[in-house]
């Protein structure tokens, strides 16, 4: 499941806070009797047979659910889930005798007990559960929901479904927990209008009166978070690739769209087949563009289904930046066909096993096939954000630990996905990539169509590597943090050694733990290239001959964890700054400014580093001004409402300004996309930073585009939009409020919603809050719009008392998990620590204790900001140069 900028965070660890040393577990290997899960193992499902009635003209469904199951032992009543439906008729047969059940709702654990009405118990053996029922269509992304799109002026409705984490209960009594694979056999009937698709093809269309019953082959075993049913009017195009046929499919008008996103599979499909010796498991690959409602992406088997903006490509309109974002979606979500799909993680503890692995492909296999994107570089920023989580107290480790099922979402964060794709990546380098290969082949086949644990991972990369894989895996998987590398060189005799002291990397410095890490560390002198397993407090490492090379540890960037040079060597590094790699120089300085943000190294060692960005002329240069834009639009952040925000700027604009000037303001032709992306930041941050020769022609250029005079270049057209939003008066406020209306793409919405909640007048603010709660767009959008006024504009206060004065309403549209980031979104332009205690006392509030871990990151942040603030702002002036 691919969550993208709305991605959950995590659950308080409270078993290990940070001052507490974390016990490292033991991973077991896969065992269904010893699987955490709410429902007992004494009932285990086989098949379903569900028959759904469904039209998305209604706000309400209908459906029957024959199960297969085994008692595995004698049982006085039957529990499964079951959330939102109302059960009409319940009968269970054994031996061909039907028993009426009686059904029991426990709200509190979204679950049926189904007791037989003659009190007799359930033998031993197999027997079949019939269940009619009736549920609710959701007006958010959640369960079966409606989405809308347009055509020839008049809305189109259509269904379509998110079931994971815990929504397939909400769609038909399950089993619907990770471990309980099972064969699904779908029939919907609908009305004859209507295309119907599922994760298996058709098998037969049956008329009946007005309506027709389309009947599905039965998938193969599988968990009920994977279903999938859609019903609308709907466009396709088709191809093939590795012998199986593909379709990308949209609604009515979009078809065109598609083309990409088909290209990106035939390539990702073989390849993915190749590198596990596996091919896809099901006849078909259909990928749906849902037109709106739904957040990014789900990898549900044989049908995936994505937000439009994670999967069509306008060539007309859609940037650099959304095409890879678009390949690298599609990567993620193909690559769970065999992560997570062929192989299920056991229980939600061991999740990290289909979203880590599925970040780490993705990357991968978007590297491979578009190498001048520079994919390493580009996840870096999500990669600080993890770290950023990480090195605070409201984190956890990768393997989770217990997780309460309403609050499951949470473990769907930036620690699974970033960090735990970062930790494969690192292990990868360590073992090679052909052992590592091996084993991720052999764990397919060995646990094919079951579940498995990180146990089971580390026994076949282990086998095919020869090394002690779980252990070092562990020590990054089961405690929460990372590790801060202090490194202190000496050179004696003429031989030259380093020393090298972990700790635990903590926002606030001076906390002290006693963690260990088994750490890969890769040191370079030059091209020489040394890797060593660190795997105590403190080692000592000869390094051959002294040299005046500056040493490079974490070469090549690769480690997640951050380094700590002394001052004379980080100053030797500053100085050959250009001259060292391209994941050396990423390195340095993402790790350079993490220690500032903790007040470990000065600010003016960081601004030194900045100072040599543009000596850096290779195709890394986008990456590394990508990363330190959102460096200094933390600073921007933590100094608003401060003399010392306008010196940030001020900086800004000295730095960037000569860069686009470098570069001209208008795109050559036939430029590389890296060029055109780095020109495009470049334009946005320096409107953000209200550098004037910038904000005019960016006002030109959309004003000449608003009339007709010259459309805007593709490259440019998202920048020049959202630096617009921040500097708009009423008629330009006005002229993209329409344009918003008018959109009928999720990438236009969401581009015309970010512009508008970028602008620094506090009335066009107060009407733009107004609409979260209107049909202006479709609630995915809307109800981010405080959210984004907070983030992206001058009235975070004005946000986060309106999100409070109007929780109810933007909670009924966000819905179950949606609503828990509503007010740590519109928290996130505090810089006060005050505030931080604020939002956790309101998130308990209005949410309860399934929203208190989004709240604590946020809170964290807002520290942090404030920290920085208290710490840099009265001497930010002084220390900027120039």
């Amino acid at each position: 499941m691919t969550r993208r900028s709305t991605r959950a965070m995590t659950r308080l660890a409270a078993a290990c806070t940070i001052a507490c040393a974390a016990v490292v577990q033991a991973q077991p290997r896969f065992s269904f009797d010893d699987t955490p899960g709410v429902l007992p193992k004494t009932i285990v499902p086989s098949r379903y047979a569900i028959t759904l009635d469904l039209d998305p003209a209604r706000d309400d469904f209908s459906g029957q659910v024959l199960i297969n199951v085994k008692a595995r032992k004698s049982v006085p009543f039957i529990e499964l889930h079951a959330s939102e439906l109302k059960a009409t008729r319940a009968t269970l047969f054994s031996g061909g005798v039907a028993r009426a059940l009686h059904v029991v709702t426990q709200d509190e654990s979204q679950t049926w007990r189904l007791m037989p009405v003659d009190n007799a118990p359930i033998a031993v053996g197999d027997h079949r559960i019939e269940l009619a029922y009736s549920g609710q269509v959701h007006p958010y992304g959640e369960g079966l929901f409606r989405a809308t799109s347009e055509r020839n002026g008049k809305t189109e409705p259509m269904l379509a479904t998110q079931l994971e984490a815990i929504s397939a209960r909400t769609v038909f009594p399950s089993f619907d927990e990770p471990v309980f694979r099972a064969a699904f056999q779908l029939t919907v009937r609908a009305p004859s209008q209507y295309e119907v698709l599922s994760n298996m093809p058709a098998e037969k269309h049956k008329v009946d009166g007005s309506a027709t019953v389309h009947s599905f082959a039965a998938t193969p075993a599988m968990p009920s978070y994977l279903f999938s049913v859609a019903v609308g009017h709907l466009e396709s195009v088709s191809g093939q690739a590795a012998g199986v046929p593909l379709r990308i499919i949209t609604a009515p008008g979009k078809r065109e769209h598609a083309h990409y996103a088909l290209k990106a599979t035939q390539q990702l499909l073989p390849y993915y087949t190749q590198y596990f010796g596996v091919p896809f498991a099901l006849p078909k690959l259909d990928q749906m563009a849902v037109p709106s409602t739904r957040w990014g992406a789900m990898e549900d088997w044989g049908l995936i289904s994505y937000a439009e903006n994670d999967l069509l490509v306008d060539e007309k309109k859609s940037s650099a930046r959304t095409r890879r974002d678009v390949y690298q979606t599609v990567a993620h979500e193909v690559a769970h066909q065999w992560f997570g799909n062929l192989v299920t993680a056991a229980s939600w503890e061991e999740i990290w096993l289909n979203e880590a692995f599925a970040t780490w492909l993705e990357s991968k296999a978007t590297d491979k096939f578009n190498p001048t994107w520079k994919v390493p570089l580009d996840d870096r920023v999500p990669i600080d954000r993890a770290m950023l989580i990480d090195a605070g107290s409201a984190t956890r480790a990768i393997r989770s630990g217990p997780v309460r099922e309403s609050a499951v979402n949470d473990v769907f964060d930036p620690i699974t996905y970033a960090k735990g794709g970062a930790v494969l990546t690192m292990l990868e380098h360590w073992i090679g990539p052909k052992a590592f290969q091996q084993g991720l082949a052999a764990y397919m086949r060995s646990q094919r169509l079951s579940n498995a644990t990180a146990g089971d991972l580390w026994y076949h990369i282990g086998r095919a590597s020869g090394r002690d894989v779980n252990a070092v895996a562990a020590s990054w998987t089961d405690q929460p943090g990372f590790p801060l590398v202090q490194v202190q060189e000496a050179c004696k005799d003429g031989k030259a050694s380093v020393t090298l002291t972990q700790s635990r990397y903590l926002n606030a410095a001076g906390t002290a733990t006693t963690q260990v890490w088994k750490i890969p560390v890769s040191m370079a002198r030059g091209k020489a290239v040394k890797t060593q397993l660190m795997d105590s407090a403190q080692q000592t490492f000869s390094l051959g001959a002294c040299s005046a090379q500056p040493l490079v540890v974490n070469a090549g960037g690769g480690g997640f964890y951050r380094v700590a040079y002394e001052p004379a060597a980080l100053k030797a590094l500053t100085a050959s700054y250009a001259a060292l790699g391209e994941g050396d120089r990423m390195g340095l300085l993402s790790d350079t400014f993490a220690l500032v943000q903790s007040g470990r190294v000065p600010l003016n060692d960081y601004f030194s580093l900045l100072a040599a960005l543009p000596r850096v002329n290779d195709p890394s240069r986008t990456m590394l001004w990508n990363v330190a834009r959102s460096q200094l639009e933390f600073l921007d952040s933590s100094m608003a409402g401060t003399p010392a925000q306008q010196q940030v700027r001020s900086t800004g604009r000295t730095l960037l300004g000569p860069q686009l000037a470098k570069l001209g303001f208008t795109p050559a032709a036939k430029e590389e996309a890296a060029t055109s992306e780095l020109r495009a930041g470049l334009i946005q941050l320096l409107s953000q930073f209200d550098d004037e020769e910038t904000v005019r022609k960016v006002l030109r250029a959309f004003d000449d585009d608003e009339s007709g005079k010259a459309p805007l270049p593709t490259s440019l057209r998202e920048a020049i939009i959202r630096a617009t939003g921040v500097h708009a008066d009423k008629a330009r406020f006005d002229k993209l409020m329409a344009r918003l209306k008018k959109a009928s793409g999720e990438e236009e919405r969401w581009l015309y919603a970010k512009a508008l909640a970028s602008g620094r007048d506090a009335k066009r603010a107060q009407e733009l809050l107004a609409a979260s709660t209107s049909d202006l767009a479709p609630p995915n959008v809307v109800t981010a719009l405080p959210g984004m006024v907070a983030r992206n504009s001058p009235f975070g206060e004005m946000a986060y008392q309106y999100t409070l004065s109007n929780f109810k309403r933007l909670g009924e549209l966000s819905g179950t998990w949606g609503r828990q980031f509503l007010l740590p979104k519109a928290a996130e332009g505090f810089n006060d620590a005050e505030r931080a205690a604020k939002l956790v006392e309101d998130q308990r509030r209005e949410v309860g204790k399934d929203g208190d871990t989004l709240a604590a990151r946020e809170a964290e942040a807002i520290r942090l900001r404030a920290a920085v603030k208290a710490r840099e702002a009265a001497g930010l002036e002084k220390a900027l140069p120039g």
